[in-house]
């Protein structure tokens, strides 16, 4: 008897997991809520991942803890005023990396 590939775990892993990340857009309930409630059941796919990154964030450069957290920061500044998330992410990349040069 054969195994399973490893491909079909990692597969089915990342169907899984798009599709509990997906439902929320899709799903036409949300449209006869409030528009609060709303916004925030599409929004808490991405809402979760905070808790999940923001630790690593800081624990990955213990010895310089600031350069994960001067990251963040710039990306959130960034990400609040003027949108998006190209933008965001490659300016989050350039100042960690500049952090832990200094």
């Amino acid at each position: 008897m054969h195994d399973i590939p490893t491909f079909v775990y990692i597969l089915s892993t990342a169907l899984a997991t798009f599709a509990v990340r997906v439902l929320p857009y899709y799903a036409t309930f949300l449209n006869r809520l409030p528009k609060f409630i709303a916004k925030c059941l599409r929004l808490l796919p991405i809402a979760a991942l905070g808790p999940l990154i923001f630790p690593g964030v800081i624990t990955d450069f213990l010895p310089q803890w600031y350069a994960g957290l001067a990251g963040i920061c710039a990306s959130f500044l960034c990400a609040y005023l003027k949108g998006g998330m190209i933008f965001p992410i490659l300016l989050s990349v350039l100042v960690t990396y500049l952090a832990l040069l200094f």
